[in-house]
């Protein structure tokens, strides 16, 4: 699964973006938000393989080690989100809690091969 995108435009989660955890290659995902979008939301990831799992454990990507969740709010930022991640991840999403307009486009891309 080298290249996925997905849209959120109604608050709760946006399809799931299976990844190829065993082949542990970077990845790299971005959320594009339209312009006319109010929105608050997170990135999420899980260790869990959502094709094995029945009840996966989502964590939200904080800004720096230990922190808690990064809540993005595009009532204030005109430019994109990137997170980037070397760690082998099993699967990524994008939750939001407030949803009033627009589409958030979630963009994922993985290396590829063992």
């Amino acid at each position: 699964m080298p290249y996925t995108t997905v849209t959120l435009s109604s608050a709760g989660t946006s399809p799931v973006v299976n990844l190829n955890w065993r082949g542990g290659k970077p990845i790299t995902a971005t959320v594009i938000v339209s312009t006319a979008v109010a929105a608050d939301f997170t990135v999420q990831y899980t260790l869990d393989d959502v094709q094995l799992s029945t009840s996966p454990i989502w964590l939200s990507f904080g800004s720096s080690a230990g922190s808690s969740a990064t809540h993005y709010s595009s009532a204030n930022f005109d430019a994109g989100v990137s997170i980037g991640s070397v760690y082998p991840l099993a699967a990524l999403r994008i939750s939001s809690t407030t949803f009033t307009a627009g589409t958030l486009t979630f963009k994922v891309i993985q290396g590829e091969g063992w």
